[in-house]
This record gives structure tokens, C-alpha cells and sequence, in this order.
């Protein structure tokens, strides 16, 4: 489906991605190199149009057979901490490493276009943490005089659509975007580049965020 240009580019990246990042088996998960080569091909697609120099700020991928459990501890506004074990299908770290579920890798492989992709969003993560896409004031360096300030619409976006969940009124996108700005933003990307058509017909503001931050059009590989 790709271009002869983007798939020699995309053979690149994954080239320098498996070279550059470590991949750790965990919870019985056998990795051979078709699986770290699905994950890598999945990573670097958002890279084609030149966001990040292969995440530098990611250094290792965990892999889970299927969700695996893992502890939280969260405050609530009167500072009362909550703690807990939840199930759970990725995250990503600000530490340089990315979790992953191979189950959840492999539906995501075979349900192209329903606006969800696991890898997508734990590396929006990542790019979040590079770039400080959702930090108060970012306007993306690469506008070339067409300056996008994206933090502002992420956060006008975001506001709205909280509002709207509220209200009890549909968002089209899955509603884990309401979490936080940062799952916002990472909701918006694999959606962006899932299902393009949504994201442009309803947050058409988030759109022209997506296609200067990722120098593409989204809706793989459109």
C-alpha cells in the first residue's frame, strides 16, 4: 500500500529503530524478529514525515503476550491517594520505555481504519515527551512562517470535548481522550492516522495540528 518512496523510507527507519532500541520479552512473551520487526514497522510510521530522529528520548520496548496487570497510585483533588492494580494493554514511560500487549499489537493488524492502534498511541506518548506538544505555548518549529500553535488548539480541542462528554453528547473518538491533554493528544493521533475522515470532519482544528506536527495527512498511508 505504501509508496516506492515511503516504503524505502519506512525500511530505513526500521533498520535504524531495531538497531538503536532494546525489545524484552516479558510474562512468558517470546520475541522473535518477525514480532520486533511488526512493532518497529508500526513505531516508525508515524515518522515518515520526519517528526523525530527515531524517538531518541526511547530506549526499550517490553512486550506482554496479551494485557498484563500493573500497579497505579493516583490522587484525587483533596489529595486522598488511591492505589490499586488495573489491567492494562500499553503505556508509555517518560523514562524511555514503551509496553506493549502482542494480543492487542495483532488485533490492531487486523482491524486497519477503526480509528485504533496501540502502538500509534504509545508512541504519540513518546513524541509528547520529545517535543512538549501538550506544554502551555507550543507552536511546532518546522511551520516555516506558517506557525501552528499546537498546544493552544489541543487545548481548546480538549476543553470542548470534555464539555461535550458532560453533556452527555457524542465525541466520535474514543472517550479515554478525555483522561487527560496528554491521552488527548495520543487518542487524536492513532485516530489521525486510522481515520483521517474523523478527525477532519469533526475536530478540523486538530487536523491542521496533526498535519503540520507530523509533516503527512494522516490516514495511513494517505
Amino acid at each position: 500500500m505504501l509508496s516506492p518512496e515511503y516504503r524505502s523510507k519506512l525500511q530505513e527507519l526500521v533498520h535504524h529503530f531495531m538497531a538503536e532500541k532494546s525489545f524484552e520479552g516479558c510474562g512468558g512473551m517470546e520475541l522473535d524478529d518477525q514480532r520486533k520487526i511488526i512493532i518497529s514497522a508500526m513505531a516508525c510510521v508515524p515518522l515518515l514525515g520526519g517528526v523525530s530522529d527515531i524517538y531518541p528520548w526511547l530506549s526499550a520496548i517490553l512486550v506482554y503476550p496479551a494485557h498484563y496487570h500493573a500497579p497505579y497510585s493516583e490522587p484525587d483533588e483533596g489529595g486522598v491517594v488511591s492505589e490499586g492494580v488495573e489491567s492494562r494493554s500499553g503505556e508509555s514511560w517518560d523514562q524511555g520505555i514503551v509496553v506493549l500487549s502482542w494480543r492487542e499489537v495483532v488485533y490492531d493488524l487486523q482491524h486497519p481504519g477503526d480509528g485504533a492502534n496501540i502502538v500509534f498511541h504509545e508512541c504519540a506518548h513518546q513524541l509528547d515527551y520529545e517535543w512538549g506538544a501538550t506544554m502551555e505555548g507550543f507552536t511546532w518549529p518546522r511551520s516555516r512562517g506558517n506557525e501552528v500553535n499546537i498546544a493552544a488548539i489541543l487545548k481548546k480541542e480538549y476543553s470542548t470535548l470534555v464539555e461535550r462528554l458532560e453533556r452527555g453528547l457524542p465525541v466520535h473518538i474514543d472517550d479515554y481522550a478525555a483522561t487527560n491533554i496528554h491521552e488527548f493528544f495520543a487518542v487524536m493521533t492513532e485516530t489521525w492516522f486510522e481515520r483521517r475522515d474523523i478527525i477532519r470532519k469533526y475536530y478540523p482544528e486538530v487536523d491542521r495540528a496533526m498535519i503540520a506536527f507530523y509533516n503527512m495527512q494522516g490516514s495511513f498511508p494517505g
